[in-house]
């Protein structure tokens, strides 16, 4: 079977350039090994965010007084029932663009050749380009080895049959977090340990701050600076010895240490893809590879590990192909976002990246529970802060911590963007109640005239 390009990977690195490209009329085929739409569809945004909705509904029922009563069963019937509606969209999108969709393991041959393995038989297929989107997978530790029932990764976390009384983190990033804040709601006792000095490293302390609050408030426990020295199942549970000397018992061990790119078994090396120290596939501005006409896009490249990256990715790719002029992605201005109750979502540097890099810049914060929005939403801790160029004026950096953050920062991305100044910002009607109007009075503020904000 000859094609003019093969997408190795359906999830969201894979399927956004197989539609373009086969809306330009390429014969295009799509080899997947597993589920149709990746880890996105299948175990991460969407699922994720079925349980996040769920569980913040009940939040909002017991901080009034009362209670929900719900089946689990249930409930993760239901978050199934979702992915696999997301999953039946994305094979109708390809299907009605014509694009095949070949099961199995895809293995180079040569450069222009793949062998594709599944249970039933061995296809051969060549292609003039081919693009890389196998993603990654989660990652254990040698103390915590997946067992797949009760050390788990977040792919089990989002389908456990029961609701666990307790469970131990390992691991205080992005998953972690995301993770705590769905289980403490749903009322599972939840412990976190982060090896480094504060929960969400790659951010800066005072967004670590509000948000460890934020747990803790719930019940969470948070060991900082902390590891997991021994964890032994005895019966259905696990003993867990950290090294702070506590000792915990839990019915599961979620470990969200980070993640591995999905390039071993492909035979890269047979044909000379360059990965880099971590394994990841290196590639330049236009998504190649170090074989021309072989292109990486999505999580298997690195980079902030995150879906809107991959599909912005996978287009640049796509219209490589094509021959098209395509910018060059600005990865500091790809929103960072935390579902996390007390949201968070950044674009552009930290103030550590900048103080390490010898930029001189100035910080305005505002606190955001003024905000009736923030107040019905509960938010206590919720702050806002634009980090400035003091030189240029330009913005280096946008850091909201609130609810409904990962909406919110859509109004701020422009101001990164250059696209929006102050001035602009401070005119313009964002909708009341909403925590996106906090922008105007961000901005009111910066230019010493603010309406609702003490000037400081």
């Amino acid at each position: 079977m000859k094609y003019d390009v093969v997408v190795v990977g359906s999830g969201v690195g894979g399927y956004p350039a197989a539609s373009l490209l086969a809306g330009r009329g390429l014969k295009v085929a799509v080899v997947e090994k597993h589920l149709l739409g990746g880890e996105c569809t299948n175990y991460g945004c969407v699922p994720s965010k079925a349980l996040y909705q769920f569980a913040e509904a009940v939040r909002n029922i017991e901080k009034i007084g009362g209670s929900a009563v719900y089946n689990w069963s249930s409930l993760i019937d239901w978050v199934k029932n979702i992915v696999s509606e997301s999953r039946r969209g994305l094979q109708d999108l390809l299907e009605s663009k014509g694009v095949e969709v070949i099961h199995g393991k895809a293995v180079f041959k040569d450069t222009r050749k793949l062998s594709i393995q599944s249970d039933s038989n061995t296809l051969e297929v060549e292609a003039g380009k081919i693009i890389l989107a196998t993603g990654t997978d989660p990652a254990d530790i040698p103390v915590a080895r997946f067992d797949g029932s009760g050390i788990i990764s977040n792919r089990e976390a989002l389908y456990l049959d029961e609701k666990p009384d307790s469970m131990l983190i390992i691991g205080g990033g992005v998953i972690g977090v995301e993770m705590a804040n769905i289980m403490s709601s749903l009322g599972v006792k939840v412990y976190i340990v982060e090896l480094l000095d504060h929960i969400l490293p790659f951010t800066d302390r005072d967004i670590a701050l509000a948000v460890k609050t934020h747990l803790v408030q719930k019940g969470v426990e948070v060991y900082e600076k902390t590891s997991a020295s021994r964890v032994e199942r005895i019966g259905s549970k696990y003993i867990v010895e950290l090294s702070n000397s506590v000792k915990l018992e839990v019915d599961r061990v979620l470990v969200a240490v980070g993640r591995r790119p999905n390039t071993r078994g492909l035979a890269l090396e047979s044909i000379g893809v360059e990965l880099d120290q971590k394994g990841f596939i290196k590639v330049n501005e236009k998504m190649e590879t170090s074989i021309p006409g072989i292109y990486a896009t999505g999580d298997v490249v690195g980079g902030p590990l995150l879906a809107h990256k991959a599909i912005l990715e996978s287009i640049i790719a796509a219209r490589s192909i094509l021959g098209e002029e395509t910018p060059r992605l600005d990865y500091k201005a790809v929103p960072i976002t935390i579902f996390s109750g007390l949201e968070v979502a950044s674009i552009g540097y930290t103030e550590k990246e900048l103080t390490s890099m010898g930029v001189k810049y100035s910080k305005y914060r505002i606190p955001l529970y003024y905000l009736s929005a923030v107040k019905i939403k509960g938010g206590k801790n919720a702050f806002a802060k634009i980090l400035v160029d003091q030189e240029k004026n330009s913005v280096l950096g946008v850091h909201i911590v609130a609810p409904n953050a990962s909406e919110v920062i859509s109004a701020y991305l422009p101001l990164y963007l250059g696209k929006l100044d102050f001035k602009k910002a401070s005119l313009t009607p964002y909708p009341h109640l909403t925590v996106s109007e906090s922008l105007r009075d961000f901005t009111e503020y910066i230019l010493g005239e603010p309406v609702h904000l003490l000037k400081k």
